[in-house]
């Protein structure tokens, strides 16, 4: 799934995930957040999927910085 959703807070602090995501998931979900961003990922998921999983994410990022700044 290479693909960037748009999600809002609601007034009471709930998060809405796009069904495709929640699909993709599931229901039980854990997240680790820090102060920039947050990794969501299947509560039953191996800790090296989830690491080969963030590294396409930040390799998507870099590629995404590369065409904003003209590099690429």
């Amino acid at each position: 799934m290479e693909t960037e959703f748009k999600v809002r807070v609601g007034p009471q602090g709930h998060i809405y995930l796009p069904k495709v995501v929640r699909e993709a998931l599931g229901k039980e979900l854990k997240i680790i957040p820090n102060a920039h961003a947050a990794a969501i990922y299947p509560e039953n998921a191996q800790p090296q999927a989830i690491i080969v999983s963030l590294q396409l994410i930040i390799q998507d990022l870099k590629l995404r910085l590369e065409a904003e700044q003209g590099i690429a």
